[in-house]
This record gives C-alpha cells, structure tokens and sequence, in this order.
C-alpha cells in the first residue's frame, strides 16, 4: 500500500515537473504564475499609443491594464476571453470615458492581435508581441510610424 502511494506521488510529481518545464521552455521570458501568464500589450486608441499588461488566466479569460505614452495617467483597463482555440472578444474602458470593443485572433499560444472601434475611431491591440512585430498588426494612424526608442515606444511622424 505505501510503495503503491510513493508510486503515485513520485507520477504525480514528474507530470508536474515535465509540465512545468515545458511551460518554461514554451513561454521563454513570459512571467508566469500557477494558472496565470502575463504578457506585454500595445495598442493604439483614437491615435493615441498605449502600452501595458495582459494577465491570461487558465479558464482563457483574463485582464488588461494599459497607460497611455503621452500621459501615464491616462488608463484603460478591461477583460478578454476566448470564444473559441484561436479567437476572442476584449472589452476596454479609459479614464476619459471612451469605451472600446475588439476581437482577436491568437498567432500563438502566448501572442496575438484585435482590432476593434470606439465612438471616437478606430482601436488596435497587440499581446505578446515586440514593437517591430506589433507594427505589422496596429492601425498606426496615417502619417505616423511606431517607434522603438530608449526611452520606450513612440508613435512619430512620418518625415518625408
């Protein structure tokens, strides 16, 4: 009975072990909890560039908190979830009232993109994603680029 008992805790404890280290290996750099990821975000709201955190959770809903570059001060904050593998709705609310709704689609386990509109434009998000990568998935507002510079993310002007 006990070798049967030490059988299963030693079983139990490398499927644990073996998920775990698969989880590293998969997620490289992303912090991750017990049932938790957080992954970095970048989007852009009625031209204005964001950037913050995604907090996915196991049951594949989850959290968003942003700050604008301009202005820390100005946040947005919402959830997401998953309707389905690769797909999902996201909901945001900002200081100033705006309200976006956006769907998204998943690239990988730990990245994606949305797209989606507020009463004042057009609204883009990325998850997981660099600068360079998010580029290719934002609505940059025409005229301007996204810049990755030392002192972090920019939305400049297109100098002819």
């Amino acid at each position: 009975m006990i070798a049967a008992q030490t059988m299963l805790q030693i079983f139990v404890a490398s499927i644990v072990f073996a998920t775990s280290a698969a989880c590293e290996a998969i997620a490289e750099e992303v912090p991750m909890g017990l049932f938790t990821v957080t992954l970095p975000v970048i989007a852009i709201l009625n031209d204005n560039l964001y950037i913050g955190d995604a907090v996915a959770h196991f049951n594949r809903t989850g959290t968003i908190t942003l700050r604008s570059v301009l202005d820390p001060k100005d946040r947005c904050v919402g959830s997401f979830r998953f309707t389905n593998l690769k797909t999902g709705l996201a909901d945001m609310r900002c200081d100033d009232g705006v309200e976006a709704q956006l769907s998204f689609n998943a690239l990988s386990v730990f990245s994606g993109y949305g797209y989606g509109s507020t009463p004042k434009g057009p609204a883009s998000f990325t998850f997981g994603l660099g600068a360079e990568e998010a580029a290719a998935h934002l609505m940059v507002p025409q005229g301007r680029k996204l810049v990755q510079r030392s002192d972090g993310l920019r939305l400049e002007s297109i100098r002819p």
